[in-house]
């Protein structure tokens, strides 16, 4: 393990820093930036600094500003209280020099070239749009769900319509229809995704014998019936054990009926259902191996002949052709699978090609494709006289695309490339990352340093972590990324100090459960896990049990919180149970705006809006949340007419507002009148419900101008959105409400990036592969 040192480490050629959360990787940037500055005479505009997200963007931005200001005043007054600048100041005695170098820098920092990855290459693009054969005044299309849609609507129709129906029914069964193939796309992170391994098309070779044997069963059952359903030789004989085709003894209060006669009962009528005309014979229903021959004979009690007859051959036949068949309609549908992924690639290309639009990653893909195939060389030179050094941060999150992009850019000499990123983050696919692509990396360049020192977490936590992950030769799989042992930068106590450990493992006692013998339900440990952790936090926040909530107190608050859960369902239930205990909490959820319950009470109450003649529509609206009419109120229609009449003068109000002068003027009246804000802050989520109306409204309001779309369209567009099963629009994603006394309630994956003084990982155990 090389140690990265700020100020010695050689400005040259590719390196990977490796750099755990907390231990200053966006310091270690900002301290680059200014040593490239100084020791190699780069102004901003030759500087390539590359991120993930435009908030990291943003984020950058403005603490590579703040670094070089700081460097500024220290190299003017000889001295600051930044170690590393400091340093720089004892390293370069010519300070008039290096000050106007950074006085340069400061001066002309809105050229700055620091971009998201897509940023920079959608800049190569329009900028060298011959040498990448780019076409002029292309669209990006940030959203492609009506594209993906409109694809896998298109691969069912060409390769299930013309399906054999038992498997049109059999992959119904399996994988609904093509709302499946829009959710297999949407999971494809990474452009050049390959698909293994290789199918060819498979034939479903046992389906006429299958159809062969079906046919003989259907006649035979027509004759058999009663033999076979009999007691003498048939399903309700003495001889078959009672636990399988259920007791032939009867009750007091069912002397007319057995079980057995209710459970063959049952049986004969699926055989009518799968044996009737209509019927195509495939899959097999359930229960149905209890006709086999096989079955029989393994449920006849000892000392008795087993029930023998034609009908039971036939169906043992079929359940065994049965088997083979569903083995190779498996191997068709996985076929069918990697088929939809590489076959509808080449289908959104033609189509983006002609409607003259890129998605985000096809920068990436332009970009790449013109580097390595062509005048690549030409582009990739033109490209390094732009930018002689570039920083790339969260390297972890890079697929093999952008690798390769920057790879071939800047690895070779005089170039200068960092990659900064932390290797453990790699295992995560779910931002596209690629773990390949990062420890091709780690061989490929020349020094790999690594950060080690952690100043975010106290010291007792550190050695925790380290005390966990060392017990472990590869814990994380692969032996190319390893565990590096932290150390502490600064001192931090923990909160609680004197009564918490920085880290605790908490056991469950199963015992706890009521029903409990040797295992715990899961959704019972779900729910007694969520209680323990609502009972510790009231004991953090409120020690002693007579005092009131106090956010401007000294001790632990509830904002200093956050409870990493794995799903949205384990989320409202931790929420339930805080709520229980009245400590307030917040979901950082990632779901759709138009997905929630404001989102469908709201189209309810633009629909009645848009006809308020309509009676129907106007009671619908009438009872949701937001307006808060009970059903009693309801009943009283007739007895009190001039409670009622008023209401619906409103919705005429609104209609003639909405039609003058646009949806925004209509919805303003709308909430004043219908006193919707206070309303909606009266439920214990208030403040979740009132975020989410306000976002939506914002929505319409922008769809309403952009499109100038009238009621109808508007309310049909909303419709659009709410079936919509996946988006890419950021617009679209849910915002948090006030969570400044709060709680935080996140998923793990969410809360990549966060930090919070205390959080609970009560679910760490869900999702494990380790079964016992």
């Amino acid at each position: 393990m090389k140690i990265f040192h700020p100020i010695n480490t050689p400005l040259a050629g590719a390196n990977l820093i490796e750099a755990s959360a907390g231990t200053g990787k966006t310091y270690t940037i900002t301290g680059l930036y200014i040593r490239l500055i100084i020791e190699e005479s780069l102004t901003v505009d030759k500087i390539l600094v590359v991120t993930f997200t435009k908030a990291a963007t943003e984020e950058l931005k403005e603490r590579i500003r703040h670094r070089l200001i700081q460097a500024k005043k220290a190299f003017t007054s000889g001295w600051s209280d930044d170690f590393f600048i400091n340093e720089l100041v004892e390293k370069h005695k010519d300070s008039v020099l290096v000050e106007q170098r950074i006085q340069n820098a400061i001066f002309d920092f809105d050229n700055a070239a620091i971009f998201t990855i897509h940023g920079f290459c959608q800049r190569i693009l329009n900028e060298n749009a011959f040498e990448t054969r780019s076409l002029f005044d292309t669209e990006l299309v940030s959203g492609q769900d009506a594209f993906l849609q409109e694809a896998a609507d298109d691969f069912w129709r060409e390769h299930f319509y013309r399906m054999p129906d038992e498997f049109v029914s059999f992959a119904v069964n399996k994988i609904t229809g093509p709302e499946y193939f829009v959710r297999l796309l949407t999971k494809k992170k990474t452009p050049d995704i390959k698909v293994i391994p290789e199918l060819k098309k498979p034939t479903l070779t046992s389906l006429d014998d299958f159809r062969s044997i079906y046919k003989r069963l259907k006649k035979s059952w027509s004759v058999s019936r009663d033999r076979v359903m009999s007691a003498d030789g048939g399903l309700k004989d003495p001889s078959l054990s009672g636990s399988i085709y259920g007791s032939i003894k009867t009750k007091a209060k069912q002397a007319a009926a057995s079980k057995r006669d209710m459970a063959i009962s049952s049986l004969a009528e699926a055989m009518d259902r799968f044996t009737d005309i209509k019927s195509i014979g495939f899959p097999l229903f359930k229960g149905f191996e209890k006709f086999t021959a096989t079955k029989l004979a393994q449920a006849t009690r000892k000392n008795y002949i087993t029930s023998s007859h034609e009908f039971f051959d036939v169906c043992e036949a079929l359940f065994e052709k049965s088997s083979d068949l569903e083995a190779e309609m498996e191997t068709y549908l996985l076929y069918l699978k990697a088929k939809c992924i590489t076959s509808t690639h080449s289908r959104l290309s033609v189509r983006k090609k002609n409607s003259n639009i890129l998605f985000f990653d096809d920068l990436l893909i332009q970009v790449r494709n013109a580097i390595v195939h062509g005048d690549g060389n030409d582009l990739a030179t033109v490209i390094r006289q732009r930018y002689k050094a570039a920083l790339v941060d969260e390297f972890q999150d890079t697929d093999s695309i952008q690798y390769e992009i920057f790879i071939r850019l800047f690895a070779s000499r005089p170039n200068i490339l960092f990659f900064i990123g932390d290797p453990k983050q790699a295992i995560y696919g779910f931002r596209g990352a690629d773990i390949f692509s990062y420890m091709k990396a780690v061989q490929n360049v020349s020094a790999k340093y690594t950060l080690i020192e952690n100043w975010r977490s106290n010291p007792s936590l550190i050695s925790a972590i380290n005390t966990v992950f060392t017990r472990v030769d590869e814990p994380f799989v692969f032996e190319q990324i390893r565990f590096e042992e932290g150390t502490s930068g600064e001192k931090k106590e923990p909160l609680d100090h004197e009564t918490s450990p920085s880290l605790t493992l908490w056991y469950v006692d199963a015992h706890k459960s009521p029903t409990a013998s040797k295992y715990m339900r899961k959704s019972e440990a779900v729910t007694l896990i969520a209680k323990a952790v609502a009972g510790e936090i009231t004991r953090l926040i409120y020690p002693n049990q007579n005092s009131s909530y106090d956010p401007e107190s000294g001790r632990v608050k509830a904002g200093d919180i956050a409870v990493l859960v794995r799903t949205n369902k384990q989320a409202h239930v931790v929420r339930q149970c805080l709520a229980a205990k009245h400590i307030p909490s917040v979901l950082y959820n990632t779901g759709n705006v138009f997905h929630t319950k404001e989102a469908l009470e709201l189209k309810r109450i633009l629909l009645s809006i848009s006809d308020p003649s309509n009676k129907r529509l106007f009671r619908s609206a009438l009872v949701t949340d937001m307006i808060g009419v009970t059903g009693k109120e309801l009943d009283s229609e007739g007895q009190e007419p001039l409670w009622w009449e008023p209401r619906h003068e409103h919705f005429r109000e609104y209609y003639q507002l909405w039609h003058s002068y646009g949806f925004i003027r209509m919805f303003r009246q709308f909430m004043i009148d219908e006193k919707v804000r206070a309303r909606l802050l009266s439920f214990p989520d208030g403040e979740r419900r009132l975020t989410n109306v306000l976002h939506l409204a914002e929505l319409l309001h922008k769809e309403s101008v952009e499109t100038n779309s009238g009621m109808v369209g508007l309310v049909n567009w909303m419709s659009e959105q709410r079936k919509a099963e996946y988006t890419e629009s950021e617009a679209h994603h849910l915002r948090l409400e006030s969570d400044r006394h709060a709680v935080k309630i996140i998923t793990i994956h969410k809360s990549k990036g966060l930090e919070f003084p205390i959080e609970f990982c009560p679910y760490a155990w869900d999702g494990s592969i380790i079964k016992d």
